[in-house]
C-alpha cells in the first residue's frame, strides 16, 4: 500500500510538471471581440482581434520586426487581408478604449464595448 501511494504521488507530480512545461509552449494570445474604429473615417467594425505581445509575434514570424514590449491587435478581415495594430499602451484592451496605429501608420481606437458598434 505504501508503494502504491508513493507511485501515485510521483505520477501526479509528473503530470503537474508535464502540464507546466508544455503550457508554456501553448499559444500566447487572446481573442477579443472589439469595436474597431478607423479614425480617418470614423467607420466602426465589430470584429474579433487576436491580442498578442510583440515578443510572441516576433517568435511566430521568426523576425525582430515588432517591438517586444508592445501589445498588438491582429484583425483578420479575410484571406490575405489583415490589419496589425500596435497599441499605444501595453495594457489589455478595455471598455473605454485603447488607441494604436496600424502597419501603414493609420490610427485606430479599439474598445471591448461593442453595444453601439455598427
Amino acid at each position: 500500500m505504501k508503494n502504491f501511494k508513493l507511485l501515485l504521488t510521483k505520477t501526479i507530480a509528473f503530470i503537474v510538471f508535464y502540464n507546466i512545461c508544455f503550457s508554456a509552449q501553448a499559444e500566447n494570445y487572446q481573442v477579443v471581440t472589439v469595436c474597431a474604429k478607423y479614425e480617418n473615417t470614423g467607420k466602426q467594425y465589430k470584429v474579433n482581434a487576436q491580442v498578442i505581445k510583440g515578443e510572441e509575434l516576433n517568435r511566430k514570424t521568426n523576425s525582430y520586426r515588432y517591438n517586444s514590449f508592445s501589445l498588438y491587435a491582429v484583425i483578420f478581415w479575410g484571406p490575405d487581408q489583415v490589419t496589425l495594430i500596435e497599441m499605444d499602451d501595453p495594457f489589455p484592451i478595455n471598455a473605454i478604449g485603447s488607441s494604436g496605429k496600424d502597419q501603414r501608420g493609420y490610427r485606430w481606437n479599439l474598445s471591448t464595448s461593442t453595444a453601439f458598434c455598427y
